[in-house]
């Protein structure tokens, strides 16, 4: 990803408040080792990150005043009212920083997918994967092929292919991601039966009395 310009926070920048009302908005950067570093970040470039879909599983080229970080988004905060966002957290990643991610999976062919066509439906058990890797090793996303699937198939985490070094944070068990489950069937409810007068008569019945 190209690189974002970031700003360091210092007593001449100002207080958080005043960044935010400059459409700023305040955060750090830390790592294992390294000292921490407070920056900031225009409000729209963070929303244009975020709005990536892959946002917390994507390594970002941050330019800090001419110094170059690699940053893992880890955290972002908002105002309990007004829902803003306020601060964020960034992790400072080397190439050889071991991260847990969570990465979304994309579902192929749901279309051309037989149990699908036959009117089954894709049961989601988990939209993203936590994943434990090496930073140079994070995949955008982790893909499931739909193709050929019929009505009663589990998909497994075994089933997808994860890069090399690259391994599930739930191990010692063959968990289920998707399921293409057979279709609901919805029981139209039974016509309520006539309503019946005192001695069992029909209301129908109990009328053509009172007419007599």
């Amino acid at each position: 990803m190209s690189d974002f310009k970031a700003i360091e926070r210092n007593k001449d920048i100002g207080s958080n408040h005043s960044l935010l009302m400059k459409g700023m908005v305040p955060g750090i950067i830390y790592g294992k080792g390294t000292e921490p570093k407070k920056i900031a970040l225009e409000d729209k470039i963070l929303k244009k990150l975020m709005g990536t879909g892959s946002f917390y599983s994507t390594i970002i080229d941050l330019d800090v005043d001419g110094k170059k970080e690699k940053i893992l988004p880890k955290q972002l905060q908002y105002h309990p009212v007004t829902d803003k966002l306020i601060h964020f957290d960034f992790l400072r990643v080397q190439d050889d920083t071991k991260v847990n991610v969570e990465v979304a999976v994309d579902f192929l062919n749901k279309e051309t997918c037989p149990g699908l066509k036959k009117g089954g439906v894709l049961n989601i058990v988990r939209r993203k994967i936590e994943l434990k890797c090496a930073t140079e090793n994070v995949p955008n996303e982790l893909v499931v092929d739909l193709e050929g699937l019929e009505i009663g198939t589990s998909i497994k985490i075994s089933s997808i292919a994860l890069p090399e070094n690259v391994t599930p944070t739930i191990q010692g068990r063959d968990f289920v991601i998707a399921t293409v489950a057979a279709p609901t069937v919805v029981k139209e409810p039974e016509k309520p039966a006539e309503a019946e007068g005192e001695g069992g008569e029909t209301a129908e019945a109990a009328a053509d009395g009172d007419a007599k």
